[in-house]
C-alpha cells in the first residue's frame, strides 16, 4: 500500500483499502487534545501552565494545584457548536452540528502541613489531592462536500485495487461489493483485470460524514507547596475513548449513462472505535518573585492497551439499464494497541500586583512518535507512514486576566502548527477566547466563549483519484463553571 499517496489529516475519513480503520489517521486523531477545561481555563485559551489555581491544570500541569490553599468543588458543563464550510469544484456546501456535555467535574482538597510551627519557617506548607473527569476531546462533527468530477471516481480506485486478484479473492469491505453490484467487471480473457463502470460524461459527487464521540480523562492528582515558591505535582489519568463515524459517498452520472456504466451508486461505511488507556503527568512551577512564575510539565504517552474497531460497509447501485443491486459486507472487528506521543510544556506568567496577569504557554508534541501494534499485525506500513508524513507540532498560547472585583475579565489566543508535513497537507489551528468571572465569598461562577478555526485540503478518498476540497471548520464552545470553596 502506498501510504505516501494519502493525505493524512485530522478529518480524513475514508481509507483506501476498504474499511480497515487501524491507520496512521487513527494515531493522529486520537493523539490530540482540545484546550478545554473550566470556563476560566477556556477564557484564557488554556494559557494557565504557570498560573495554576484551577482544576483544569490536572490535565496540563498538575503542579498548578499546589497554588491552592483552600479546597474547592467545581462543575463546568460545556456546549459545542461546529460549522464546516467546504469548497469543491466550484461548489460550496455547509453543515452544522452541536452538542451539550458535562465538560468537567471535580474537586481539590488542600491540607496544611506542620501548622503548629511558625508559618514563616521554610519547608513544605500545603499538600493537595485532586480528582477530575474532563472531556479533553470531542469528535462530534458533520462534513458535506458536493461537486462534479469529470475524471475521478471511487470506482476507479476500486478497479485499480482489484487488478491482479480473482473475483473470489476481492476485499469483502470494498472491491468485492463493487464487483457484486456491477460497478466492476472483468475484461474478457483476463480474469484478474477489471474495468470501471464510471460514466464517460463524468459524475456529480456527494460526500457526507457524521462523526461523534469523546475522549474523557479521569485523573487523580497529588501536589505540594514548598515555601510558597516551588510547586510540584503529578497525576495519573485513565482515558476512555468512544468514536463513531458514518460516511456516505454518492456518485451520479451527469448525463444518461451508456452501456455498462452506472447511473448512480452509494457507498456507506460505519465505524465504531472504543479504547481504554492511561497516562501520567509531572509538573513544576517556580515563583522566584511574587510577580514572576515559570513552569514546566511532561506528559507520558497515552498507552491505549485496548482498542477495538467494529465496522460495516454497504454498496448500492443503479446501472444504465435501470437494474438495482445492493451488497453488504460482513461485520468486521479488530483489536489493537496505540501509543500516542509524549508532550512537553513550558510557560511563564507576569503578575501586576493584585490587578491581573499575562501568561504565555508553549507545548511540543512530535506526532512521528505515535505507534500502532497488535498481536495479529506488525503495522509496518502504518508506522512507516506515521514517521514519514507526520511532523513536530508547536502550540503557543497567551492569556490574560484582570480583576474588577468582584468581576474578572479574561481573554486568550492560541496557535498550533500542522501535525503533518506541509508538503503533505498544511493543517493549522487558530483559537481565541473571551471570559468573565464573578466571585462572592466561597461561591464563584465563570463563563467563557472559545472559538477554534481549522483549515485544510480535504480528500474524500485516495488523492490519486479525486481533487481536494478546501475545508474550513469552526468550532465554538460556551462553558460555564459553578464552584464552591471551603476549608
Amino acid at each position: 500500500m502506498k501510504y505516501r499517496s494519502f493525505i493524512f489529516m485530522f478529518w480524513s475519513l475514508v481509507i483506501s483499502t476498504g474499511l480497515m480503520a487501524q491507520t496512521a489517521e487513527d494515531a493522529l486523531r486520537f493523539s490530540g487534545n482540545s484546550q478545554t477545561g473550566t470556563a476560566r481555563f477556556m477564557g484564557l485559551s488554556g494559557a494557565m501552565g504557570s498560573v495554576g489555581g484551577d482544576l483544569s491544570v490536572i490535565n496540563y500541569n498538575p503542579a498548578g494545584l499546589g497554588i491552592y490553599k483552600s479546597s474547592e468543588y467545581i462543575f463546568a458543563p460545556r456546549y459545542l457548536f461546529q460549522s464546516a464550510d467546504a469548497s469543491y469544484a466550484g461548489n460550496f456546501s455547509n453543515d452544522r452540528r452541536d452538542n451539550l456535555n458535562f465538560g468537567l467535574i471535580g474537586l481539590v482538597s488542600s491540607m496544611p502541613i506542620r501548622s503548629d510551627i511558625n508559618p514563616d519557617t521554610p519547608g513544605w506548607k500545603f499538600v493537595q489531592f485532586g480528582f477530575s473527569i474532563n472531556r479533553v476531546d470531542n469528535y462530534r462533527s458533520d462534513i458535506l462536500i458536493e461537486g462534479p468530477s469529470y475524471g475521478g471516481s471511487l470506482v476507479n480506485q476500486w478497479r485499480d485495487q482489484a487488478n491482479g486478484s480473482f473475483p473470489e479473492d476481492l476485499n469483502p469491505f470494498s472491491t468485492n461489493l463493487a464487483w457484486e453490484t456491477y460497478l466492476l467487471d472483468t475484461i474478457n480473457g483476463y480474469p484478474t483485470e477489471y474495468t470501471s463502470a464510471m460514466p464517460a460524461s463524468g459524475v456529480n459527487q456527494s460526500y457526507r460524514s457524521l462523526s461523534e464521540g469523546y475522549k474523557n480523562e479521569m485523573s487523580f492528582t497529588m501536589s505540594g507547596n514548598y515555601n510558597d515558591k516551588l510547586f510540584i505535582g503529578t497525576s495519573l489519568s485513565f482515558v476512555f475513548l468512544n468514536y463513531y463515524r458514518n460516511t456516505t459517498i454518492i456518485e451520479e452520472a451527469i448525463e444518461n449513462p451508456l452501456f455498462g456504466e452506472f447511473d448512480r451508486f452509494s457507498y456507506n461505511e460505519e465505524l465504531n472505535t472504543r479504547g481504554n488507556g492511561f497516562n501520567a503527568k509531572f509538573g513544576v512551577i517556580y515563583m522566584p518573585t511574587p510577580v514572576l512564575r515559570f513552569s514546566g510539565a511532561i506528559h507520558t504517552p497515552t498507552w491505549f492497551y485496548r482498542m477495538t474497531d467494529t465496522y460495516f460497509t454497504k454498496i448500492s447501485s443503479t446501472m444504465y439499464d435501470g437494474y438495482k443491486y445492493s451488497q453488504s459486507s460482513p461485520n468486521g472487528r479488530y483489536e489493537y494497541y496505540l501509543n500516542t506521543p509524549f508532550r512537553a510544556l513550558g510557560g511563564a506568567s507576569f503578575f501586576i500586583r493584585n490587578m491581573g496577569f499575562i501568561s504565555l504557554d508553549y507545548e511540543y508534541m512530535d506526532y512521528r512518535k505515535a505507534y500502532l501494534k497488535s498481536s495479529g499485525s506488525s503495522f509496518t506500513d502504518e508506522n512507516k507512514a506515521i514517521n514519514a508524513d507526520f511532523a513536530e507540532s508547536h502550540t503557543i498560547k497567551i492569556g490574560t486576566e484582570w480583576s474588577l472585583k468582584p468581576f474578572f475579565l479574561r481573554a486568550g489566543y492560541a496557535f498550533a502548527t500542522s501535525p503533518v508535513k506541509e508538503e503533505i497537507n498544511k493543517f493549522t489551528s487558530d483559537q481565541f477566547s473571551l471570559g468573565v468571572g464573578y466571585r462572592s465569598g466561597p461561591f464563584f461562577i465563570d463563563i467563557a466563549y472559545m472559538q477554534r478555526m481549522n483549515a485544510q485540503n480535504f480528500y474524500m478518498y485516495d488523492a490519486n483519484y479525486v481533487n481536494p476540497a478546501y475545508l474550513e471548520t469552526t468550532t465554538n464552545y460556551v462553558s460555564m463553571s459553578l464552584g464552591f470553596k471551603f476549608k
